[in-house]
């Protein structure tokens, strides 16, 4: 199967595909990803799932029917989002060029070879803008997908995976000397509402390192397998966390706040001030804590002091976002989002 290169040219010749150069990429978690150059030095990506996370060299199960999902997504969200505002016309979706549904190997356009977690520390890259363009385009998303369905069960498996974070924070805890009760009380309460989450199609692992730019600035959201029907104030606090992380170690560029206030501002348009809606931003809370609390621990950002303190800031979120202490959450990291007057 193609999990290596050896293994994909076997494929492409399989299939009689003529190319010049095939390469495998880094940087996924989930699946086997390669760039192949065509015979006309057209590049296009190849992606192949086997039935576990491609990371864990098979020690974490995965069902192959996550690239349905994803095969799914990408053919029917074009044309659900309306990309006719100018506001979400800069942020794209791959185009899907062949599935083989047996194999398991997707093909799509090469969105190019920077993402946004990289292009951060760029001088050049205009990260406000950046941040509008996503948290529009993310609302976009959202109010447009309420309906729209993906498959059985809206993905079990991506549920099912989306949950490790809620399911290992008492083992993180522990390492840094926090209260793994309070991780598992919040695991039984706020991840088992995972299973059950059906408001919209979320991406489901929507962070900066899965958005592409291309030479021309251009956005493209990439790796959809965990794409579900879920509830969207998830994707926005697993962006959020992650615009937190580049902001706090990576120059203080205003990710955060520029894409929490245009999601904000897009949602009030249609669904009015979701910041007045305790369900959603208890949920957003406790989320974005969860996230701190967990990723630091295992992805370097810093040393283990300035890793703790995350964690604990983690920790505090997810307590304040659990008691609806929103007047606490709103002064500490989540301003831009609950500030009425911004």
């Amino acid at each position: 199967m193609p999990t290596t290169v050896d293994g994909l040219k076997a494929y492409l010749a399989s299939k009689g595909i003529r190319y010049s150069r095939v390469e495998q990429l880094t940087g996924g978690m989930g699946n086997y990803v390669f760039r192949v150059i065509d015979d006309k030095e057209v590049p296009s990506i190849y992606k192949h799932a086997e039935p576990y996370v491609a990371s864990s060299n098979g020690t974490i199960p995965f069902s192959v029917v996550r690239m349905d999902f994803e095969a799914t997504a990408m053919i029917k969200l074009p044309d659900v989002i309306p990309t006719s505002l100018p506001e979400v016309r800069n942020v794209h979706v791959p185009t899907i060029l062949d599935y083989d549904h047996t194999a398991k190997v997707l093909v799509m356009t090469d969105a190019g070879k920077t993402t946004l977690k990289e292009a951060y520390t760029d001088p050049a890259t205009d990260v406000p803008e950046i941040g509008r363009q996503l948290g529009e385009w993310l609302a976009a998303l959202h109010v447009a997908t309420q309906t729209i369905e993906i498959g059985e069960g809206g993905n079990p498996t991506a549920r099912s995976i989306y949950r490790w974070s809620y399911s290992n924070l008492a083992h993180v805890a522990n390492q840094y000397g926090l209260n793994a009760d309070f991780c598992e009380y919040i695991n039984n309460t706020y991840g088992l509402s995972l299973c059950h989450d059906d408001e919209c199609v979320c991406h489901g692992d929507f962070w900066p390192g899965n958005i592409m730019l291309d030479e021309g600035k251009n956005l493209t959201v990439i790796d959809w397998e965990m794409c579900r029907r879920g509830r969207g104030e998830l994707d926005v606090a697993q962006f959020a966390a992650e615009a937190y992380l580049l902001d706090r170690f990576r120059g203080g560029r205003g990710l955060l706040d520029s894409f929490c206030k245009a999601y904000r501002r897009s949602l009030a348009k249609i669904w009015g001030d979701i910041t007045t809606d305790p369900h959603w931003t208890r949920r957003f809370a406790v989320h974005i804590g969860v996230h701190l609390a967990f990723w630091p621990a295992s992805v370097e950002w810093a040393g283990r002091e300035e890793t703790k303190a995350v964690i604990e800031l983690g920790h505090e979120l997810m307590r304040r976002g659990d008691a609806e202490d929103l007047d606490w959450v709103s002064k500490n990291v989540l301003g831009a989002l609950f500030n009425r007057d911004s």
